[in-house]
């Protein structure tokens, strides 16, 4: 097979759908975190229900040629064992350098672990080329990220099974930055191929590169000043690694000032923290101005421009994630100063969700101040405010009640200002969740006649649950 695997096969590869792995290979506690510990780390800004235990793990998964290979990925755990959780994948944004991902403990493993200490099971993956995974890392590519993350979330449920980490059938995605654009890539994938085993809940891609063949197109092409240089051309070095067209040489492409940072790259012999960095100081001393077009060639930048067709726009396009209708709830958050990844990524998505149909998607700063670094914060509580709304979380004898359905006597159905529960069996905590999974109201019932008051809610179709002490019950409600 050759090195460098076709578009085709790459599409056979996600469709057919990635190696079912049988749990984990091997898992390594990292660290726990008590609730106050968590609290402390994001500054107090938010409180955390649970403490969190995350473990680096390494699972089997496929490598660009269709190879198995072993990957790794952390896993963060609340530490309460008597809950039901939510289960939630988290993808993490740019890697520095090899071990700068979730299971080494990076940058971008305080959210996950966050994630933990909110309820959420969560799995975060390394990706390929990072973490134990050698090789050049597939950056910005879409189909990679989602057979690794999805390889992932069904060796950690398999794994949950097996060591009684309860988790419930409520899936969140989110992700920054590159993780983003990775988390939009994985929602898509889930809803359009494996919704009979991942259904979302809620989905939310923060600071993400979305459009990649129109807003980071522009930038890459532009005579823009941009403090990461190496990010930037290294699209073309990891689709170059993918698809093996995206220029037939080095000398082609690079300019020769250049070349060797690109070679030594390429070749593994330094990270991409140290790539950037030696092109911001190649770029400042042959050109006075950090421009990343600088770095290619004339003619090869001609070339793109003026072929719609060129390998690197295809490339580019098949990347693009964000031109379809989500039917989970959506929230993509961003930061207006953005610097590195241009907050029109979003309203781009946005605009294109809706025009396709999205039922429930919005675009939302998180700050109208903070840079590329600094909006992760805001981002991520915006994110874990979001997800709350839809979030349940049980002990876990109520998972093995009875489950009773359509059995409840309510009047009128339809209601419009109040329904009556009569002749209840027993005392128990009803729920009314509206058909996005949000949770509408909760309140305590007792057993005999009950009134429920419905004056703050739309019209509608409502799903009412009562969780008794050794059964539950649902029933449909509709709403006028």
């Amino acid at each position: 097979m050759s090195k460098k695997i076709t578009r085709i096969l790459l599409l056979l590869l996600l469709s057919c759908q990635i190696t079912n792995a049988q749990g984990f290979l091997t898992v390594e506690h990292l660290v726990h975190f008590t609730p106050e510990e968590l609290g402390a780390k994001f500054f107090f800004i938010t409180t955390f229900d649970y403490g969190a235990d995350a473990y680096k793990v390494t699972y089997e998964s496929l490598d660009l040629d269709g190879n198995t290979v072993t990957v790794s990925g952390m896993l963060a755990v609340p530490d309460d064992p008597t809950k039901v959780y939510p289960f939630a994948c988290y993808q993490h944004g740019t890697a520095g350098f090899n071990d700068d991902v979730p299971s080494g403990l990076g940058l971008d493993s305080d959210i996950p672990i966050a994630f933990a200490g909110k309820g959420y099971v969560t799995v975060a993956p390394d990706l390929l080329g990072l973490g134990v995974h050698p090789g050049v890392h597939p950056y910005i590519h879409a189909a990679s990220a989602v057979w690794v993350a999805v390889d992932m979330m069904q060796a950690g449920r398999e794994y949950a099974a097996m060591n009684d980490i309860f988790i419930n059938d409520q899936v969140f995605v989110s992700g920054y930055s590159q993780g983003g654009h990775s988390a939009m890539a994985l929602h898509r994938h889930l809803e359009a191929e494996m919704a009979d085993e991942f259904i979302v809940t809620a989905a939310a891609p923060m600071s993400g590169p979305y459009s990649v063949a129109e807003v980071m197109r522009d930038l890459i092409l532009s005579e823009e000043e941009y403090t990461r240089p190496g990010y930037l051309i290294n699209t073309f070095i990891s689709y170059q690694t993918v698809y093996g067209d995206i220029y037939p040489d080095v000398e082609t492409a690079f300019r020769a000032p250049y070349r060797q940072v690109v070679e030594d790259y390429s070749n593994e012999l330094i990270s991409l923290s140290k790539m950037d960095s030696l092109l911001v100081g190649l770029l400042e001393t042959n050109e006075g101005v950090v421009i990343p077009l600088r770095l290619l060639e004339e003619s090869y930048v001609q070339a793109v421009v003026d072929n719609p067709d060129h390998p690197m726009n295809l490339a580019m396009l098949e990347n693009n994630v964000y031109d379809w209708s989500p039917q989970a709830p959506t929230r993509l958050y961003y930061c207006e100063m953005d610097e590195e990844v241009p907050y029109e990524n979003s309203l781009v998505a946005e605009a294109a969700m809706i025009a396709n149909g999205a039922p429930d998607v919005q675009a939302i700063s998180a700050s109208p101040v903070f840079g590329h670094f600094l909006c992760a914060l805001p981002a991520s509580l915006a994110t874990v405010g979001f997800f709350a709304d839809y979030q349940v979380i049980e002990d876990a004898t109520v998972a093995s009640r009875e489950v009773i359905a359509s059995a409840l006597d309510l009047y009128p159905n339809p209601a419009a200002n109040r329904v009556f529960l009569k002749n209840f069996p027993a005392d128990g905590e009803l729920r009314l969740f509206d058909l996005n999974g949000k949770m509408k109201k909760a309140i305590r019932v007792h057993k005999g006649n009950n009134e429920l008051y419905l004056s703050e809610l739309s019209g509608g179709m409502y799903i009412l649950e009562i969780i008794g002490q050794d059964r539950i019950w649902t029933d449909k409600l509709m709403v006028k």
